[in-house]
């Protein structure tokens, strides 16, 4: 029996040893590939041209002072339209029109319009257009009529998204600005009053 054991024992041994993998080479500087000669240079993706690739708006041609005078504008219309709306759910009148005014036409928000609008094909219009109907809030407001008032909020609210559905600001420098709208005009010398 002890012969049996023993025998057993070996053959264990034997097995465990034939079946142990072999133990791979340690890399060493001689055996590391080399890398390739010339690797291609990493795709670099410009984002804004890729977003508005993307984007099938008209452009805006604005340099960045006028791009962001006509954000600060953006936001001073809403600012105007939740105060039209707050004095509304009061029926203060006066609040009414006098958020309205803010972005009603005038000579000089005709001007910016044009200036703003003179690289794009029909934007003038629909900015003008919003400010006109903005007009049309204060007369609203005037006869404190609710149902009026809110109607001409209304055609001013479509006109503001009609125009953010067709338009989309395009930021260049001042050579693409003049060879798109044929205007030198410089941007830091504009008027950001209203």
């Amino acid at each position: 029996m002890r012969h049996v054991l023993l025998l057993l024992s070996f053959s264990l041994v034997a097995c465990s040893s034939e079946t142990k993998p072999s133990p791979e080479p340690v890399a060493s500087a001689s055996n590391t590939p080399a890398p390739p000669a010339s690797s291609p240079a990493p795709v670099v993706s410009d984002p804004v041209a890729e977003l508005n690739g993307m984007d099938p708006r008209k452009p805006v041609p604005l340099q960045p002072m006028m791009a962001w005078h006509q954000k600060q504008n953006m936001m001073e219309h809403l600012v105007a339209i939740q105060r039209i709306n707050a004095g509304l759910a009061e029926e203060k009148w006066d609040e009414v029109a006098a958020g309205a005014k803010l972005i009603g036409s005038s000579p000089q928000m005709k001007m910016m319009c044009q200036h703003m609008g003179a690289g794009a094909e029909g934007f003038t219009e629909l900015a003008l257009g919003f400010h006109e109907k903005a007009d049309t809030i204060i007369e609203a407001a005037k006869k404190k009529d609710v149902k009026a008032t809110l109607a001409a909020t209304a055609a001013t609210l479509e006109s503001c998204t009609s125009c953010h559905a067709a338009y989309r600001q395009d930021v260049v420098d001042a050579a693409t600005f003049k060879a798109r709208t044929g205007s030198a005009h410089d941007p830091s010398m504009m008027d950001h009053g209203h």
